[in-house]
């Protein structure tokens, strides 16, 4: 028998290992031979060790793992195994200093400056995986064996004998199950990024499209250019990164922690923005254990497994009124902890637990000001009424500088910094939601897709505190520009222009323009051959939804089963043993990226064994 995992990153990785625990579970005796695709070897493309050293993770490095623990609720066995922290402070020198890694010196610099607090390089998170994969090569019983091929995987094509055909450019594989975990792609390029390619070669000027950062080379940006960065998120931060600290630019802080930054003559002048003109919130200082979670008291485990259970669905506007009172009740008790009695906070509790509809009698109760209440428009859109870059820019100094305070106070510890934490935490019920169609079709598009998506990126899928503080600096040594909401990108006399459309009162020239955002995975109109390949031939089909008008709205996510990640083909009919999971499946599941977390339950680890449990099924 032979498997194929396609991509070689943190799932297929996971894939491997609970294939191997299983295989130790069962005693499997049948020879297994497991097929490991990825052009960019061990890690793939995303976590490459080589990448420059400047890209960092959006998570403590304390809460990473690629191994099960007792909270996983599976059903093969538990292999417990270090988070990425306690790997690199146990083995992550010796293994960088046997192996060749291109920085190999700033990867062990890092380690030897790591705490419960760091967050790691993307490469050193690579490391690990490497390290990871090499672990599970020394499990291998006698009867499986591991051939690793770094090869673009093109297409695949089912037999009759329900095998699959995995090919590359070079070769063909006959295989009896497929695990693709494709991470993320490029798209086409629309008619307007077509335009500005075509106009940027006529005029001499240099555009960089949506790609990932790290694959993108900006040497020939000169100290003299000027640079439009069209996002704030979190590809915008990796450039950034690449135009000053790599350019031997320094963040300095002084006696009271504050950051400043020393120019080091080589950077460019940086303009940015998007449509909200404000980078994401900043993660809080965390304060919690690993494990440790809020507990649920509106969309709770009980509530949501129920509706699954029964089929049933709520409305759109019921859902976000789940979410907003599980995160206001967060924000209102950490905000009343210092000011009531144990009795009175008790009180407290219950009468908001009891009022999930409206808290406003409760708070109008305890005295609380409308100046201290969340107000949900304002979250969603901070920027007040202003006319003129002048003033956008004091607002964006105080703005950013209060968005690093609250982050720094913790997420036990500051109400709003602790309310969007719990914000975080409702992912695992949240997914459920967008799995199980616990909404409505159309409250999926107006409200999920149109709205809250949005709004949960930009208050909880920021980045380190350490980031803003950098945007901050970076401000005021006016080597970046953030020139306001509504950003608007032209082309005019030769350069690219752009200016704020709510403010309207500046206009910024210059030669070159990035496209800061990471591409959303989009089944339709990807440049990733296998998927293109594998929806045109019927054997997969982008996820699609039928309105109540009749209409069809189609996602950009392949379509595959909810609980087994099993692809489903034209005809709607699941493809068995063929499973697709991670960022293609984008908008079909939700959040799908990011790296598993241990003592939460996590869901990628589930679905690994899940995908494990499977093929085990097939070896019987």
């Amino acid at each position: 028998m032979e498997i194929a995992l396609i991509g070689a990153g943190p799932r297929n990785l996971m894939a491997l290992e609970r294939v191997i625990s299983w295989a130790a579970k069962n005693q499997w005796q049948e020879h297994l031979l497991i097929h490991i695709f990825d052009p960019f070897g061990i890690a793939g493309r995303v976590w490459n060790p080589n990448q420059n050293h400047e890209f960092k993770m959006n998570s403590l490095a304390a809460k990473i793992t690629l191994y099960t623990d007792s909270s996983v609720e599976i059903n093969g066995p538990i292999e417990d195994g270090p988070t990425l922290l306690q790997w690199a402070q146990q083995f992550g020198i010796q293994f960088i200093n046997s192996e060749s890694f291109k920085r190999s010196n700033l990867l062990i610099q890092e380690i030897e400056q790591m705490n419960q607090d760091s967050y790691a390089s993307r490469a050193l998170f690579g490391v690990y995986q490497q390290w990871f994969y090499q672990k599970q090569l020394l499990r291998l019983p006698s009867n499986i064996a591991v051939q690793l091929h770094e090869e673009l995987i093109t297409n695949v094509q089912r037999t009759e004998e329900q095998h699959f055909i995995v090919i590359s450019e070079s070769a063909a594989y006959d295989v009896n199950a497929i695990s693709a975990a494709l991470g993320e792609g490029t798209n086409q390029p629309t008619s307007e990024q077509r335009q500005l390619s075509e106009y940027a070669q006529d005029n001499d000027l240099t555009y960089v499209p949506i790609a990932y950062p790290s694959e993108v080379d900006l040497d020939d940006i000169e100290p003299r250019d000027h640079v439009i960065i069209r996002g704030l998120g979190l590809s915008f931060i990796d450039y950034l990164s690449e135009l000053t600290e790599r350019r031997g630019g320094q963040f300095i802080r002084n006696e009271n922690g504050d950051m400043s930054y020393q120019r080091s003559g080589d950077e460019p002048t940086i303009y940015a923005s998007s449509r909200k003109g404000l980078p994401y919130h900043a993660r809080g200082r965390d304060e919690k254990l690993v494990g440790e979670l809020y507990p649920k008291h509106f969309l709770t485990d009980r509530f949501v497994n129920q509706m699954i259970a029964d089929k049933t669905q709520i409305s759109g506007d019921q859902f976000l009124q789940l979410v907003f009172s599980e995160v206001e009740y967060t924000y209102y008790i950490r905000l009343m902890e210092p000011r009531l009695s144990d009795d009175q906070l008790v009180a407290f509790k219950q009468e908001l637990r009891a009022s999930a509809k409206d808290f406003k009698p409760i708070l109008d109760k305890y005295s609380i000001s409308n100046d201290e209440r969340l107000d949900w428009k304002v979250l969603a859109n901070p920027v007040p009424n202003v006319k003129d870059t002048l003033a956008f820019t004091d607002f964006l100094k105080k703005y950013l500088q209060q968005d690093i305070d609250m982050a720094k106070a913790g997420n036990k510890t500051n109400p709003f910094t602790s309310a969007m934490e719990k914000l975080r935490e409702l992912r695992s019920n949240i997914r459920k939601v967008v799995s199980f169609n616990l909404i409505s079709n159309d409250d999926y598009v107006r409200i999920f897709l149109n709205y809250f998506n949005a709004l949960n990126s930009f208050l909880a899928v920021g980045p380190p505190i350490f980031r803003i503080e950098q945007i901050l600096a970076l401000i005021k040594s006016s080597v970046l520009t953030l020139i306001g909401p509504d950003m608007i990108v032209e082309t005019e006399n030769g350069h690219f222009t752009t200016y704020s459309k709510s403010l309207n009162d500046v206009r910024y020239e210059a030669n070159v323009l990035i496209e800061g955002r990471l591409p959303s995975p989009n089944a339709s109109h990807t440049r990733n051959k296998l998927v293109k390949n594998i929806v045109s031939s019927g054997l997969g089909r982008p996820y699609s939804l039928i309105l109540a008008n009749g209409d069809q709205y189609t996602t950009g996510a392949l379509d595959v089963t909810v609980d087994t990640a099993e692809l489903i083909d034209k005809q709607g009919i699941p493809v068995s043993n063929f499973f697709v999971w991670g960022l293609s499946t984008e908008q079909r599941h939700w959040l799908t990226n990011g790296a598993p977390i241990p003592g939460v339950n996590d869901v990628r680890l589930r679905m690994a064994d899940k995908i494990a449990e499977l093929i085990d099924g097939i070896i019987e």
